[in-house]
């Protein structure tokens, strides 16, 4: 049983480093032990087959969303060019930049590069806050979380996000205000509202629930990922504020409805468990029954 959880592991973590690097997949996880308590290993030892099955199956199902949703992404050009062609599309960009220290100016205490560590915290992070959290989630088998972690992840605040992209002509900080770094949007043009923050955002919220340890990690890595949106001159402050609302919504989202696809999960496992048992029992039987023959 432990070699085929360990073998889900490292299947799981091979796919998540698809989306953000082995390398650094490998760093966060060796910070991760160092938040598992006592409750966690208990919870761990005390998982049956079907919890580690029916886990795996959400934590592949996060992993493909996420994958999915940059696919989706990486399509963005003839969906913009598309978008640019409707009557109701919207240029925001001179309304942005009208606005006092909307730009993030506050937080731009050095000139930053493409091979500033800060800018891999904002191209990692857009992915690992969530995929590591799941990844941690499933390894400790805490199924509230992974089931929360569905309506936080990139996919759905992807799809939310989406017609804002298409409609709401707002580029990046950067590119408006003349501050060519080097850094070249690989997907999307527009950032209103700031998926990094919102998602970071939502992942911080949930990591509260959390035992005190893995709630500071986290919170300090969701905030550092939102801090690089701005200082970075990505992200409009009013993208950030919109973020923050966005992955506020989800939360509020996955509080509400996770308790229902937990019940419902737990319900099957009972039901598959107790079907186990029922069918074992005539083999039990019958088991005796030859023994007494035999004698």
């Amino acid at each position: 049983m432990m070699m085929q959880r360990f073998w889900f592991v490292l299947f799981i973590a091979l796919l998540v480093s698809y989306e953000i690097g082995f390398n650094s997949l490998f760093i966060i996880l060796l910070f991760l032990p160092l938040t598992v308590t006592e409750r966690d290993m208990e919870r761990i030892r005390c998982a049956n087959r079907h919890q580690w099955l029916t886990n795996t199956l959400i934590l592949l199902l996060i992993v493909g969303m996420g994958i999915i949703s940059t696919l989706i992404f990486q399509a963005n050009e003839p969906l913009h060019a598309w978008a640019q062609k409707q009557p109701f599309y919207f240029d925001a960009n001179a309304f942005m930049a009208s606005i006092p220290y909307n730009d993030g100016s506050f937080f731009w205490f050095r000139e930053p590069t493409v091979h500033d560590p800060l800018y891999d915290v904002y191209v990692i992070g857009f992915i690992a806050v969530y995929l590591v959290y799941a990844v941690y989630a499933y390894i400790t088998v805490n199924r509230q979380t992974l089931v929360r972690l569905l309506f936080v992840n990139w996919f759905v605040h992807g799809m939310i996000a989406l017609p804002f992209y298409l409609f709401f002509n707002v580029h990046e900080v950067w590119s408006i205000m003349g501050h060519n770094w080097g850094h070249v949007p690989y997907s999307v043009k527009n950032c209103f509202p700031s998926l990094h923050t919102s998602v970071a955002f939502s992942c911080l919220l949930l990591a509260l629930r959390e035992n005190r340890r893995f709630a500071t990690l986290w919170s300090i890595y969701s905030v550092l990922i939102i801090f690089t949106t701005l200082y970075l001159r990505i992200h409009w402050v009013f993208d950030v504020l919109g973020g923050l609302v966005l992955g506020w919504a989800l939360y509020l989202v996955a509080e509400r409805l996770a308790p229902f696809i937990i019940a419902r999960l737990e319900a099957r496992e009972m039901l598959r468990a107790s079907r186990a048992v029922t069918r074992a029992i005539p083999i039990h039987g019958e088991s005796k029954a030859i023994q007494r023959i035999n004698r």
